[in-house]
């Protein structure tokens, strides 16, 4: 038997797939390409390669710790 849950799941699932279709596609090797231009140009702001300044480390202890 066919609720009318089933049938208004089968609309939102149609639906996606449509919205889905219409999404332009890019082939990967372009994507990958285009990837590795954008990490080149911002090599230089990226925080995970240059890394942080202790001055600037939010997380850097400011008191060693006087327990040990």
């Amino acid at each position: 038997m066919v609720t009318m849950s089933h049938i208004a799941q089968a609309r939102k699932a149609v639906e996606q797939l449509r919205m889905e279709a219409g999404i332009e596609r890019i082939q990967i090797s372009k994507a990958a390409a285009d990837l590795m231009h954008y990490c080149e140009d911002h090599v230089t702001n990226d925080p995970l390669v240059t890394g942080v300044p202790n001055s600037d480390n939010p997380f850097k202890d400011k008191k060693p710790c006087i327990i040990l």
